[in-house]
């Protein structure tokens, strides 16, 4: 626990001690207030309760600021109000301000996908090297894909998380603090039974790490590693990449699964009244608005479906979409 100095300090801490009571971890909710405990500080505030004029001072823009940052460090003190509130002490929660991504998600194709695929197994029967992540790379890609998880989710299953006999796998300590377990077809099982075979066969006799995915002498992947291949099988798959930041990246696989689930469901007959809540728990998102920005459609790509999905939440649907 954080030690803050102002007089808003034991209901911060006890604030960040309930959210973490519910499962969450709170590191930039944490940094967040150890700002604002010295702006308060500093604002000289010995009255509990925050006014809106302090409010506005804290919300205002700083020096090489992202919009981003922004908007977490005004949102988690716009929380802290709402609990000032709760216990009695009169406070001004604070606006959010609209933060627009300047990234547009890249969807594959099914093409590339499977072009992706070919690739990582191509490359890594090639590799003898065993301290690369490569051996894991061609079973994670499929596991990204085939569940629509976090990359940092992937990377931190245990073996035990995955579950080949029931064919779920366990997602615990997730981004918005909620365990989950999701289902997983025949054939992404069978892709894991055969990674963990190669995996144990191949290994050293005893792995540092308890974790699904390691190298072949049982460390835990590196995300970094994994974003190096990735780029190097786009590269071999003539998928262009249009530089740092920029795209295809990691995590266009999991708003690719997104949009192949969905327009796969649609495409069954399923109503999306059905398909959205089951896509939205899969993502491990707590409400259908969260889905909102990895379910990217186009008239162009799916003319049927968008007709259909405009019918019952047109809302839910951004307009921009790369393919």
């Amino acid at each position: 626990m954080k030690s803050y100095q102002s007089i808003f300090a034991p209901f911060m801490e006890r604030y960040i001690s309930l959210k973490k009571g519910l499962g969450y971890k709170c590191i930039d909710m944490g940094y967040s207030y150890s700002l604002f405990d010295r702006f308060v500080l500093i604002e000289s505030v010995s009255a509990v309760g925050i006014t809106k004029e302090l409010a506005d001072k804290w919300a205002m823009p700083r020096p090489n600021e992202s919009p981003r940052t922004r908007y977490v460090r005004i949102a988690h003190v716009a929380q802290l109000c709402e609990f000032l509130c709760t216990l009695g002490y009169k406070s001004h929660i604070p606006k959010l301000p609209r933060v627009q991504s300047s990234h547009v998600p890249y969807i594959f194709s099914r093409q590339q996908i499977v072009a992706i695929f070919a690739v990582s197994e191509k490359m890594m029967l090639k590799c003898s090297r065993h301290e690369t992540s490569l051996s894991a790379i061609p079973a994670l890609f499929r596991v990204l894909y085939g569940t629509g998880m976090r990359i940092g989710e992937a990377l931190a299953l245990r073996d035990m998380d995955v579950n080949l006999n029931d064919k779920t796998i366990f997602i615990k300590g997730a981004k918005n603090g909620c365990d989950r377990r999701i289902p997983i077809s025949a054939s992404l099982a069978d892709v894991c039974e055969g990674y963990r075979i190669h995996r144990d066969l191949y290994a050293y006799p005893k792995p540092s790490a308890h974790t699904f995915f390691r190298t072949h002498n049982g460390e835990v992947c590196p995300r970094k590693s994994v974003y190096n291949w990735f780029r190097r099988i786009l590269c071999e798959s003539e998928i262009p990449h249009w530089g740092k930041g920029m795209g295809p990246r990691v995590h266009d696989l999991r708003h690719t699964y997104s949009v192949h689930a969905l327009d796969t469901m649609a495409g069954d007959g399923l109503d999306l009244n059905y398909a959205l809540p089951i896509l939205s728990a899969c993502l491990g998102h707590r409400s259908l608005d969260a889905t909102e920005q990895y379910v990217r459609l186009t008239s162009e790509m799916h003319p049927g479906l968008l007709q259909d999905l405009n019918a019952v939440c047109s809302y839910v649907f951004p307009k921009k979409i790369m393919l």
